[in-house]
């Protein structure tokens, strides 16, 4: 199988590679070890074959119990091992509201997408919930020891819990922050069609442009966002680095161990 950063399967969006990456010590982010992507509730059999064959071994679902019941994933493979860890105990990224008043919201707060998604990546990072399940995460890739073998994590956009997964993840394997920040609004390039579609509907549904634009920022991504929870935790507990460490559980031992399962050897 090529290593691909950007993977079109028919049945789940937003599939990427984390493999390829570069560190700030120069070695680089085995492939076909680490893959993100949005809800694998409508997952084929073809696709599901495929990601078995591509190595999947652990499916980490960081959706909510609620999300999970409407659209479980559609992993049947004995091979892939399903874990559920939810970040937040109900989707915080969406809108579970009254559809009329949410409507009502959009079409009368130009701000209300962006001040809502800041909120939420202020509360991811600072939410006890939140940091159990990131640590959760971070036990399963330190169980990942065999060759060969992928993990696969996932929300229902693979935008927002996930987009923060891979920030500590990446971080944790020693990529510069530039980098990281790329992978994370690489989102806006992947969804872009498939957004695009969705402001045509409800354009049509007869929204107005202002709704829109909040209706396209809840479905995109925003450096503010990210940016947004980077200052949050340099506020409340100094650094990224100290965030691992004493809120997640990597330490200096837990990050040279996933180096040495997720980056290739260094050759000098």
């Amino acid at each position: 199988m090529k290593n691909e950063r950007i993977i079109k399967l028919d049945s789940t969006e937003n599939l990427r590679e984390l493999g390829g990456y570069q560190t700030t010590d120069g070695r680089t982010i085995k492939w076909h070890k680490l893959l993100r992507s949005g809800s694998l509730g409508l997952l084929t059999p073809t696709d599901q074959a495929f990601l078995a064959a591509y190595g999947v071994r652990y499916d980490v679902d960081f959706r909510s119990g609620q999300e999970r019941t409407t659209a479980p994933d559609a992993v049947t493979t004995d091979q892939i091992e399903y874990r559920f860890d939810p970040v937040f105990d109900e989707d915080r990224t969406d809108n579970s509201q009254d559809p009329a008043e949410f409507r009502q919201m959009l079409e009368d707060n130009p701000n209300y997408a962006h001040d809502h998604m800041v909120d939420v990546y202020q509360r991811m990072v600072l939410n006890d919930g939140c940091h159990d399940a990131y640590r959760r995460f971070f036990k399963i890739l330190l169980q990942n020891d065999q060759p060969n073998q992928a993990i696969l994590f996932h929300c229902t956009a693979g935008k927002d819990r996930t987009g923060m997964a891979a920030v500590f993840l990446l971080a944790a394997l020693g990529v510069d922050l530039e980098t990281i920040k790329q992978d994370y609004i690489l989102t806006n390039q992947v969804v872009k069609d498939l957004v695009d579609q969705k402001m045509a509907a409800v354009r049509a549904d007869g929204f107005s442009e202002t709704a829109i634009r909040n209706l396209r920022e809840l479905y995109t991504v925003d450096l503010d966002f990210l940016d947004a929870a980077l200052a949050t935790i340099n506020e409340h507990y100094g650094s990224l680095d100290q965030y691992l460490s004493d809120v997640l559980g990597v330490g200096t031992a837990e990050r040279e161990r996933l180096q040495t399962l997720y980056l290739e050897p260094n050759h000098h």
